[in-house]
């Protein structure tokens, strides 16, 4: 670990990957983490999260179910820390918590805020088909991701951005973000605005298997799938089903051509696997069946034997 080259005391709240890039950057640069409060001990990151600040050099304050918890707060409050800093987190923090820092907590989200407030910007932003995105760093509050905005990066979205791109790219952002406003906080105060009031911005809701909200439509545009594939490449997964067994699509391309096929529709198996979509028809460049085998459509037709006319079903 660098040395300690900044005064102001800080704590660290996060869960893996932004929070670990997040972390061993500052570490790196000398800004004074006085504890780092990884996810709670029933979560998976925690032994991760635990590994690597501790390979750091740095203090634990962890809890076992509750925030509220009376011994956790306590010790968080003994650290007599300046500000608190998160760096992606899935439980809201208590107004308790909150106001145990001098200056209160700061958060990074990677979206442009007051839109894609929510657990995976990631993902809605290509499903959206945006051009652009931005990541945010903002004051905490009670809610999430509703404080006040203290600077905001835009950027460009690749062409092909798929969720894992986009996820490996803002991490690496906020972690800059945040050691340029730690930097800036040492003998500075930070600038702040007030997000804009009311309810009509874009939500950015999990999606999960258990949601059923990772199901393919068939309906919709061919274009619209390839987004909605990209979206949920490599995290999730978009899925359709194929004679009672899952597919799992991690890559397709558009073929732009008028059909009369049902949606889902298998109209061509010809050295690969094209589905007839609401507009236009799209070959499945890269899938998983079931637990089976990942394999090209070329593959998958070779090995299946799928015909023409078959259905691919939303669930």
């Amino acid at each position: 670990m660098a040395e300690k080259k900044y005064k102001k005391r800080i704590l660290f709240v996060g869960m893996p990957d932004m929070a670990l890039v997040c972390l061993q950057k500052l570490a790196s640069k000398g800004i004074n983490i006085v504890g780092v409060v990884p996810p709670s001990k029933d979560e998976p990151t925690n032994k991760s999260m635990v590994d690597v600040a501790q390979d750091l050099g740095f203090d634990i304050i962890d809890y076992n179910n509750s925030l509220n918890d009376k011994g956790f707060l306590q010790r968080v409050k003994n650290l007599n820390a300046d500000l608190g800093v998160v760096a992606s987190f899935n439980k809201k923090l208590p107004k308790e918590l909150l106001q145990l820092t001098k200056d209160g907590f700061i958060n990074l989200h990677p979206s442009k805020l007051p839109d894609y407030r929510g657990a995976n910007p990631y993902s809605h932003v290509i499903i959206n088909g945006e051009e652009k995105s931005a990541i945010t760093l903002h004051y905490m509050d009670e809610n999430f991701d509703t404080g006040d905005i203290i600077s905001q990066y835009n950027f460009n979205l690749d062409l092909n951005e798929t969720m894992g791109t986009l996820f490996y790219r803002t991490n690496q952002m906020c972690a800059s973000m945040l050691y340029e406003a730690l930097d800036y906080y040492e003998t500075n105060e930070f600038p702040r605005r007030p997000q804009p009031a009311g309810g009509n911005h874009i939500k950015a809701d999990a999606l999960s298997f258990e949601r059923k909200n990772t199901f393919i439509d068939w309906k919709k545009s061919a274009e619209e799938i390839e987004r909605f594939i990209r979206a949920l490449n490599p995290f999730i997964g978009a899925l359709t089903m194929y004679n009672g067994t899952i597919l799992r699509v991690n890559s397709a391309y558009v073929i732009q051509k008028k059909h009369n096929f049902a949606p889902g529709t298998i109209v061509d198996t010809k050295n690969s696997l094209k589905i007839a979509c609401g507009q236009d028809i799209l070959e499945l460049d890269s899938i998983q069946y079931g637990a089976y085998f990942v394999s090209t459509g070329r593959d998958f037709v070779e090995r299946i034997n799928p015909k023409k006319g078959e259905i691919l079903y939303s669930e």
